[in-house]
């Protein structure tokens, strides 16, 4: 897929000024000047991964708090991280909970004291007791959605930056192409920047065919079904399970297209080497096509030859035991 190199380069600049300002807000949280910072935007865009990154590279001393979360839960871990900078990713569940934003608001702001530092102290008052602890960290909310519109959260957005964070489909997709000259590896193996760069172009392009918000996500799973294919441990192909993914359901075979293509190529590189002996006959298709055997034996199938038309003599006179797919 053809791509303008100027246009990318103009893409990135965009999504790092938009990037930066996400850090220049974690780290005032981090370093004292804000008590809190809430960041919601569109899933698998890097909310949470700059922010942790940030505080990574200053040094801040934080707690992330990813799974349920209720009222009294949050009221817990502040009180026992007090000093801390209080990392809470997908907060919706939390925002049910009308006990959360008392707890919210207290941590947020207090009366200032005599250095202008103000005095935050943080109460759960039951009727059993009360338990209370001056709270002196910070507090980084990211969420998939803004804070709704009710009272109590109009009075929390007075006590934090609220930033929306919303990279356009181009600023996406020019950071997956940039992602992609890294290559990728995994325990299962390992990718080149061409192909992961052939992964980025197929993401962009069905997302814009079915008009799908693009997301980092989405190119590291996919890197995943790649190598799932390219080890022979999926029949599906890898384009095939990008579809799937897409859609969010069972589809029939592309079968045109880039997969027509690259299928038509592997059966024409697997007529010219079906004669060989076996080890010969691999080397030249991993050199040619750099697939797996299993992709070899599924080329081969595709040719119409069986295992009795592939054997051949080997070198010590004793005939090949092939095995389709193996």
């Amino acid at each position: 897929m053809s791509f303008d190199a100027d246009a990318d380069v103009a893409l990135l600049a965009s999504l790092e000024h938009k990037l930066q300002l996400v850090r220049d807000r974690t780290q005032g949280v981090a370093e004292g000047y804000q008590t809190g910072f809430h960041l919601w935007g569109p899933g698998g865009t890097s909310k949470s991964y700059t922010v942790e990154e940030t505080l990574r590279m200053l040094g801040a001393s934080y707690k992330l708090t990813n799974g349920r979360l209720t009222g009294r839960g949050l009221f817990d871990v502040l009180r026992d991280f007090p000093d801390a900078v209080h990392v809470i990713e997908d907060a919706e569940p939390l925002f049910h909970d009308k006990h959360a934003f008392g707890v919210l608001r207290s941590a947020l702001w207090g009366q200032a004291g005599p250095d202008g530092r103000t005095e935050r102290m943080v109460c759960w008052q039951t009727a059993k007791g009360r338990n209370e602890f001056v709270f002196e960290g910070g507090v980084i909310i990211t969420a998939n959605c803004r804070l709704d519109d009710l009272p109590q959260a109009v009075a929390l957005r007075t006590r934090l930056a609220s930033l929306h964070y919303q990279p356009t489909n181009a600023e996406v997709g020019a950071l997956m192409r940039h992602v992609a000259r890294r290559g990728h590896t995994h325990a299962s193996g390992t990718l080149s920047p061409d192909e992961c760069r052939e992964v980025a172009d197929a993401i962009v392009a069905s997302s814009d065919r079915l008009t799908r918000n693009l997301g980092m996500r989405m190119l590291v799973l996919t890197y995943q079904d790649v190598l799932q294919h390219k080890n022979g441990s999926s029949v599906t192909h890898w384009h095939d399970l990008l579809e799937s993914r897409l859609r969010e359901r069972v589809v029939a075979p592309v079968g045109s297209g880039l997969r027509a293509q690259r299928n038509a190529q592997e059966v024409e590189v697997a007529g010219r080497i079906a004669h060989l002996p076996t080890a010969q006959r691999l080397a030249a298709w991993q050199s040619e096509t750099g697939k797996s055997r299993a992709e070899m034996y599924r080329a081969l199938a595709r040719l119409g030859s069986t295992p009795s038309q592939l054997s051949q003599p080997s070198q010590d006179g004793e005939a090949e035991n092939l095995e389709m797919g193996g």
